[in-house]
C-alpha cells in the first residue's frame, strides 16, 4: 500500500509539473513596449513590427507579444483582421481564468464587429466579462467590454439593453477622458432612440468633461457630435455653432478635417448660404466623396448651371460604380481570408493534438517504467525479507536442539556426580561440551542480535569520531528500553540463569553484563545507557562485583 501510494504521489506531481504554465513574460523588449502603448501606442506599434525571431520566444513571450500587437493596432485605428491568427494563439495558451484571455476575447469581440458580426462580438465579450469575475479589482477592462458591448447592442436596436450596459461602462470611469467618452456613447443611445432631450443632455455632459483636459481633437469630434445631433433634430443654429467650433479646433489635414467640412458644407446649404456650401464641399477630399458630389451638383443645379452639375453627378454616379465594385472585392477577400485563417486554426489545432498525444505517451512510459522500478525494488526486499526469516527459523531451530542437549547433558552430570569416584573423567568431558554448547548458543544469539534494529544504533553510536564528550550522541530512554526488551528476549536463557545465581541484580545490571558478554567497550555500553563518558559505567562495574561476591 504504500509504494501504491508513493506512486500514486510521483504521478500527481508529475501531472503537476506538465500542468503548470509560467504565463510570465520574461522579454524585456515586450516589458518596455507595455509602457511605451497607452502614451505613444505609433512608436510601439513600430516596435512591435520590427521584431522578427518570433519563433525563438517562448510560449508566454509569444501570446503575451500577440496581445500587445492587438491591442498597439487597435490604438492605431488599423483593421484587427491581421491580428486573428494571434488572437487565436492567445485565446489557446491562456487558461479560463487568466486576465489575458479575457483581454484577447475583448479584441477578438472587437474583430468580430469589424466584420460586421455583433452577435459574435457581444458573445465574446460576455466570455470576457465572465473571467473578470474573478479579479473584481479590474477596472480599466471592464470599463472597455461595457463601452463596446454597449455600442454593439446599439447596432442590434436593443436601446434599454444598450443604456443599461453604457451605464456600467459609466461607473468603471474614473478619469475626465473615459467619463466624457461615456457620456458620448450613452447620448448615441439615445440618439438612436430618437430622445431628443437625452441626447442633448449627456452629450453636453461629455463636452463637459472634454473640455476639462488638454486634447484637441477629442474635443472637436465630441463637438462635432454634437453637431450632427442638432442638425438631426432641425436644431440649425445650434448645430452651425457646434460644426464650426469644431473645424476651428482641427488643424487642416487632420485624420477628421474631411468629415467636418462635409458636415459644415451641408449644414451651409440646408440654410441656403450657397458660397459657403460650395467652399467647404470642395475641402472635401476623402469623406464620402459621392455624397460630395451629389450635394455639389443639387448646388449648381439650384443656379442653373447645368453643366457643372452634370459634371458633379457623372462624378458622383462613377464613385458609386467603384465603391460597389470595391465591396465585392472586399468581400471576395473577406471570404478567402477567412478561410486562410480556418485552415490556420485547423492546422494549429492538429499541432496541439499531437503535441497532447506525445505529452500523454510520455507520462504513459514514464509510469510504466517507475511500476516496473518499485515492483523490482519490492520483489528484491521480498526475498530478502523470506532469507533473513528462513535464516532466523533455522537458527531458533539449532538454539532449540542446544538447549535441549544442555538440559540431556545437566541431566547426566546430576547422574554422574552420584557416582563421582567412578565417573569423574567422563564429568569433567560433560562440563567442557556444556560450556562449549553455552558459548556457541551465545554465539548463536548474538548473531541474532545483530540482526535487530538497535543493533545498527549501537553500530552507529560506535562509529562517531568527536573529540568533545559533549558532542557524543547516546541512546534515549525509549531506545534504552527497546534495547533492554530485545536483549531480555534473545538473551533470555543467560538472564534466567543470572537471577537464579544473583538474586541481587537488577535489570540494569544484568543488561550491563549482558553488553559486557557481547564484548562491547565500556564507551559504547556507556552511550547505550545514555551516558557520554565511561566514569559512571566504571562505578557500576564497580558495585555489581560486590553484588556478585
Amino acid at each position: 500500500m504504500r509504494n501504491i501510494a508513493f506512486i500514486i504521489l510521483i504521478f500527481l506531481c508529475f501531472i503537476i509539473l506538465i500542468s503548470c504554465r509560467n504565463h510570465q513574460a520574461n522579454d524585456l523588449r515586450l516589458i518596455h513596449i507595455e509602457s511605451l502603448l497607452e502614451e505613444r501606442p505609433d512608436s510601439a506599434w513600430s516596435l512591435l513590427q520590427s521584431i522578427s525571431d518570433l519563433s525563438s520566444m517562448s510560449d508566454a513571450d509569444k501570446a503575451y507579444y500577440a496581445l500587445l500587437m492587438t491591442a498597439a493596432t487597435d490604438k492605431n485605428n488599423q483593421s484587427l483582421l491581421s491580428c486573428d491568427t494571434l488572437l487565436d494563439a492567445a485565446l489557446l495558451y491562456y487558461g479560463d481564468k487568466d486576465k489575458e484571455k479575457a483581454v484577447a476575447l475583448l479584441y477578438k469581440g472587437r474583430l468580430y464587429s469589424e466584420m460586421n458580426d455583433p452577435k459574435s462580438a457581444i458573445e465574446y465579450s460576455l466570455k470576457a466579462l465572465d473571467i473578470l469575475q474573478y479579479y473584481p479589482e479590474d477596472v480599466k477592462y471592464r470599463r472597455l467590454i461595457y463601452g463596446a458591448l454597449g455600442l454593439w447592442y446599439v447596432d442590434c436596436k436593443l436601446y434599454d439593453k444598450a443604456l443599461e450596459t453604457l451605464n456600467q461602462s459609466l461607473r468603471y470611469s474614473f478619469s475626465s477622458k473615459d467619463s466624457s467618452i461615456a457620456y458620448g456613447n450613452i447620448s448615441n443611445a439615445y440618439f438612436m432612440k430618437n430622445s431628443r432631450d437625452s441626447t442633448i443632455i449627456y452629450q453636453l455632459k461629455a463636452i463637459n468633461y472634454a473640455e476639462t483636459f488638454m486634447d484637441s481633437a477629442y474635443i472637436c469630434s465630441v463637438w462635432h457630435n454634437m453637431s450632427v445631433y442638432h442638425a438631426s433634430f432641425e436644431n440649425l443654429d445650434s448645430a452651425l455653432i457646434y460644426a464650426k467650433k469644431a473645424i476651428q479646433g482641427l488643424p487642416y489635414g487632420s485624420h477628421s478635417y474631411d468629415t467636418y467640412c462635409y458636415n459644415l458644407g451641408e449644414l451651409y446649404l440646408r440654410i441656403e448660404q450657397y458660397d459657403s456650401a460650395r467652399f467647404y464641399l470642395n475641402q472635401c477630399v476623402r469623406y464620402k466623396p459621392n455624397m460630395k458630389y451629389w450635394a455639389l451638383s443639387c448646388l449648381e443645379a439650384m443656379h442653373d448651371n447645368y453643366k457643372s452639375a452634370y459634371y458633379y453627378l457623372d462624378s458622383c454616379v462613377t464613385i458609386e460604380d467603384s465603391l460597389r465594385l470595391v465591396d465585392k472585392v472586399s468581400e471576395i477577400q473577406h471570404l478567402v481570408y477567412k478561410h486562410q485563417t480556418e485552415m490556420k486554426v485547423q492546422e494549429e489545432k492538429s499541432i496541439l493534438r499531437f503535441n497532447f498525444f506525445k505529452i500523454i505517451t510520455c507520462i504513459i512510459i514514464f509510469l510504466l517504467v517507475l511500476i516496473i522500478f518499485y515492483q523490482y525494488r519490492f520483489s528484491k526486499k521480498e526475498k530478502e525479507t523470506a532469507l533473513t526469516k528462513q535464516e532466523l527459523c533455522h537458527a531458533k531451530k539449532r538454539l532449540y536442539d542446544m538447549k535441549r542437549r544442555i538440559n540431556e547433558n545437566e541431566s547426566a552430570i546430576s547422574l554422574l556426580r552420584e557416582k563421582a569416584d567412578k565417573y569423574g573423567t567422563e564429568i569433567v568431558e560433560r562440563e567442557n561440551l556444556i560450556m562449549e554448547l553455552k558459548n556457541e548458543a551465545f554465539a548463536l544469539r548474538f548473531w541474532l542480535f545483530k540482526n535487530t534494529r538497535i543493533f545498527k544504533k549501537i553500530e552507529h553510536l560506535q562509529k562517531q569520531e568527536v573529540s568533545n564528550k559533549k558532542e557524543r550522541k547516546v541512546m534515549s530512554v525509549v531506545e534504552h528500553e527497546d534495547l533492554k526488551n530485545i536483549v531480555f528476549e534473545i538473551f533470555a536463557d543467560y538472564i534466567s540463569s543470572l537471577k537464579k545465581q544473583y538474586p541481587r541484580l537488577t535489570d540494569d545490571d544484568m543488561l550491563l553484563l549482558c553488553l559486557q558478554k557481547m564484548e562491547f567497550s565500556s564507551l559504547t555500553i556507556a552511550l547505550c545507557f545514555g551516558y557520554s563518558d565511561t566514569s559512571t559505567i566504571n562505578q557500576r562495574k564497580s558495585r555489581l562485583k560486590s553484588k556478585m561476591s
